[in-house]
């Protein structure tokens, strides 16, 4: 339901009086020879209408206008500008509405009708109020009070206690407390002048709410008692039950949960005749729900809760008072042994308790922008209403103002130049320090990539050195021994694979050594190369590798990689040479601690803790080591060699 002409009370209003009857006013339309009356009757009735008729009202609304231009009634013209842009604001069409009020102020300044412009500047802030613009619904306010401030010099009926109301309940919306009760305090005191009681309870229960959330306790729960007395007094059983929820609030707060309690209900239990919103009902049954189950009330607690909850669903605009109520049940079903229940409201609280907080840091950050706009949209308002007296001390200050402005810049100068001066050199420090941090990361990075290379320049020296060896001397003994032809081809074999083999292991060791990195990408080329190489000399082994896809650009240092390399080929050579296997898979995985290698065969497998190491096993333990990593042998359907190294 929207605030404006329904919630709240507008200065428009105060000129339709609600007394009147629907059939008086037709009446009058019939008899009256007065254009003038006439066309405030036909406003009257439409306005009656807004509210409940939607299409009668816009039927009124069109035979006024046309009236009211025929007969030239400008002033009956313009309160209908006005009430057009209520019927459109009423029913949803808020575009239409501003059109309309702004056509109404237009109206209002052409034809000198400042009451009228008054009320249009009125409902333009209602407008705003509307769509959430604080800001713009202040301006409008202060305008409409500016022009009511002095509109009630002139006619004795206008009164500024409704645009005070306005302006202390926007600064409410925007809880600006303090703000809000200053204009609250006006608003009453001329409302107390005027001994309008039904007035005096509206202001006493906003009052009341801005204590409360000053945490004023004692003020808050004073006015909302003297809200209830004016609320009698006047026979306004809205405002009485309004303010008899904030003063059980504060009973509440008081921890006096029975007392509460009672005045809760009297509220929840109301006439029929006495209307009741929405967001009011689930107000009051989580409110309910809650001081049940503070006095162990559980099954009553339950009830209430699950009646908010209902009304919750029915008014998603209620939604703001969920959290207390989930969290209500939660506990009174945990109370009752229901864990089910407890459960699903308890994870329905914590969800929604997230939800609420990320909203309300993102409000939090607009309401600080809008704060700060109000507030300085106030300082202008306050410099421009002594504009007047600036300017008739104006002559005298103006050399005051020069020189001390010249004192200002320069000072403000200087300020500014050794700031700056301070900064350049601290810009001129940061760079140097951030020159020398680059300078020692690329030092460090050279010696690792030279230990790194010391490291495969050893292996060289120490493998492929004895290989080459290995086969020179092979190759020189054959002129000793006198071979058959057949011999001499086995042998010739033999030293040739052996050739064909160390020249792989000295490209790998050059591959690895030109990179400062190496990738899994790489690491999966040469690995799969190998594998594809091996399926073609060893038919009938069934061959897989195993890749984590989605960390192919996850480096290694070429230590480590060349490495990994390594043991993949021992253990795939000693799975093929020892093991029968028919097949052998190769994994490598990562996680957010280390890298893992696994190289599985089918084959008969071994004991390690009983079996005698050989070269192949003892290499395998070596290569690990060296690049801080662990190794374990697993004997089970078959054998598994697990490699985990730490990431670097």
């Amino acid at each position: 339901m929207k605030k404006s002409y329904f919630l709240f009370v507008l200065l428009f209003n105060v000129i339709f009086s609600q007394n009147h009857k629907i059939d008086s006013l037709n009446q009058v339309i019939k008899t009256t020879k007065n254009d003038s009356i006439k066309v405030d009757t036909y406003n009257k009735l439409s306005w009656k209408y807004i509210f409940s008729d939607k299409e009668k009202a816009l039927e009124i609304l069109n035979v006024t206008e046309k009236y009211a231009l025929e007969t030239n009634q400008k002033y009956g013209y313009n309160s209908f500008l006005n009430n057009k842009g209520i019927y459109f604001d009423v029913n949803g069409f808020s575009d239409s509405a501003k059109i309309y009020f702004e056509k109404a102020v237009a109206y209002s300044v052409k034809n000198k009708f400042p009451i009228q412009e008054q009320y249009s500047y009125n409902n333009l802030g209602m407008y705003a109020w509307n769509k959430g613009k604080y800001q713009d619904a202040l301006n409008y306010f202060f305008k409409a009070l500016k022009l009511a401030e002095v509109n009630v010099k002139i006619n004795k009926s206008i009164f500024i206690d409704a645009t005070l109301n306005n302006i202390g309940l926007i600064y409410q919306e925007m809880e600006l407390f303090e703000k809000a009760i200053l204009y609250h305090e006006k608003a009453l005191k001329i409302r107390s002048k005027r001994e309008y009681s039904q007035g005096e309870a509206s202001s006493y229960n906003n009052l009341g709410i801005c204590y409360k959330e000053l945490n004023k306790i004692k003020e808050a729960k004073n006015a909302f008692e003297n809200g209830i007395k004016k609320a009698n007094e006047s026979k306004d059983k809205t405002q009485y039950y309004n303010n008899l929820q904030g003063l059980a609030q504060i009973y509440a707060i008081e921890n006096n949960p029975q007392k509460a309690l009672e005045l809760f209900l009297e509220s929840y239990n109301r006439p029929s005749e006495i209307p009741i919103n929405a967001a009011t009902k689930v107000k009051i049954t989580s409110e309910i729900a809650e001081l049940y189950l503070k006095l162990n009330q559980t099954d009553k607690a339950i009830a209430y809760g699950e009646i908010c909850v209902s009304e919750i669903e029915k008014d998603k605009n209620s939604d703001v008072y969920e959290v207390n109520v989930y969290k209500t049940l939660a506990t009174a079903y945990y109370k009752k042994g229901n864990t089910e229940k407890g459960s699903f409201y308890n994870e329905l609280f914590y969800e929604k308790t997230t939800l609420k907080f990320k909203e309300s840091s993102a409000k939090a950050l607009q309401e600080l922008e809008t704060k700060y706009e109000s507030e300085k949209k106030e300082l202008e308002l306050v410099q421009a209403k002594n504009e007047n007296l600036v300017k008739e001390n104006k002559i005298k200050r103006k050399n005051y103002l020069i020189y001390g402005a010249f004192g200002l810049a320069f000072l403000l100068g200087l300020i500014g130049f050794l700031v700056y001066k301070q900064q350049k050199l601290k810009n001129k420090q940061l760079i140097k320090e951030n020159e020398l941090r680059q300078a020692l990361s690329k030092i460090e990075t050279q010696n690792k990539l030279q230990v790194q290379r010391l490291e495969i320049s050893r292996e060289l020296h120490d493998n492929i050195g004895s290989q080459l060896t290995f086969i020179i001397s092979s190759i020189d003994n054959l002129k000793f021994f006198d071979l058959s032809k057949e011999d001499f081809n086995k042998k010739y074999d033999t030293i040739s694979n052996f050739t064909r083999k160390t020249i792989t292991e000295l490209r790998d060791s050059i591959w690895a050594m030109n990179k400062e990195e190496i990738t899994f990408e790489d690491l999966k080329g040469r690995t799969a190369n190998f594998i594809e190489n091996a399926k073609i000399s060893l038919q009938g082994i069934q061959f897989e590798f195993v890749y984590p896809k989605e960390y192919e650009k996850i480096k290694l240092d070429s230590k480590t990689g060349i490495t990994l390399y390594r043991i993949i080929q021992e253990g795939v050579n000693n799975a093929i040479k020892h093991a029968k296997a028919n097949k052998i898979v190769v994994t490598i995985d990562v996680n957010s601690e280390r890298t893992i290698l696994k190289i599985y065969d089918n084959g008969n497998g071994f004991d390690y803790k009983t079996t005698e190491k050989g070269n192949g096993i003892n290499s395998l333990e070596k290569r690990a080591k060296e690049i801080n990593g662990t190794i374990e042998f697993v004997n089970q359907n078959g054998m598994q060699v697990i490699v985990k190294v730490p990431k670097t």
